[in-house]
């Protein structure tokens, strides 16, 4: 995998998962229980966007010239 595409590949994961992660928390309002297989699929979504938006952020500094 070129440096580009791993780094195309994390931003489409910082996205997927923040939809996801929206949709969790959307259905967590409707009730007043937070079920904790829910909440710890939440907490790994959150790990894994912000280990991807690191990783982004690392790249874009490294190559002001490809950030978008």
């Amino acid at each position: 995998m070129s440096d580009d595409s791993e780094i195309e590949w994390h931003r489409e994961q910082i996205a997927k998962n923040r939809a996801v992660l929206e949709e969790l928390q959307a259905g967590n309002m409707a009730g007043t229980d937070v079920f904790p297989e829910t909440q710890s699929e939440v907490d790994r979504l959150k790990a894994q966007i912000e280990q991807s938006e690191l990783i982004v952020a690392g790249h874009e500094k490294q190559h002001p010239e490809a950030g978008s």
